[in-house]
């Protein structure tokens, strides 16, 4: 049974979930074992990437755990060569058939052909879907999306409310319904605050 180096685990931190099942079968199922040597990138060092021509965009799925680079060791040790990636590469997309997940290889790539690089389909797996950082990788589904999106909505619907019954009022009782108002916001922000929270822990 492969296990994975320490460069590796450390590579695979805040990567997506999905990518991080396809990425441990294949390195059980592989007829080559492989280090993972790059996970979720910074934008600095994206901009140095694309500086020196490494890279070819600015939008990498590797700024949001999206995608992985991996180095095959062969009988000679790790190398970046193509006989190596010709094996490692299949192996990795019948990895992500076996797991149900939609991948893309950068060796299958015409203008640009990327041997080491795995990434998320794009339309399986939209960047808006998934936020990540260096320690806490979070999912985030249409379901909190219509949430907050009520709750935007809930607001603007007050607010229009409020001004409607302002201007038919006295200035104290225009007051009483600012100090009100100012209350339900502070109350519906707490709400707001706290779905996000639960969330974040993982309660969905």
């Amino acid at each position: 049974m492969r296990r994975y180096s320490k460069r590796s685990l450390s590579s695979l931190k805040g990567i997506h979930p999905d990518l991080r099942r396809v990425i441990d079968r294949a390195l059980q199922e592989s007829p080559l074992d492989f280090i993972v040597i790059e996970g979720l990138r910074t934008m600095q060092r994206q901009r140095e990437l694309y500086a020196s021509g490494a890279s070819k965009t600015m939008n990498s799925r590797h700024l949001t755990g999206h995608a992985v680079d991996l180095l095959p060791i062969g009988k000679d040790g790790a190398a970046f060569a193509w006989p190596l990636y010709d094996k490692l590469g299949p192996a990795v997309k019948a990895a992500a058939d076996a797991e149900g997940v939609k991948i893309d290889w950068g060796g299958d790539w015409t203008k640009f052909r990327d041997g080491p690089h795995f990434q998320l389909d794009w339309d399986a797996y939209p960047t808006e879907e998934w936020v990540t950082d260096d320690e806490a990788p979070k999912p985030r589904n249409k379901a909190q999306s219509t949430t907050l999106q009520a709750a935007a909505g809930a607001a603007t619907a007050g607010a229009g409310g409020i001004a409607t019954v302002l201007g038919s009022l006295d200035p104290v009782a225009q007051y009483i319904v600012l100090g009100a108002a100012a209350i339900a916001g502070l109350f519906l922000l707490y709400i707001v605050r706290e779905r996000l929270r639960r969330w974040s822990q993982g309660d969905r």
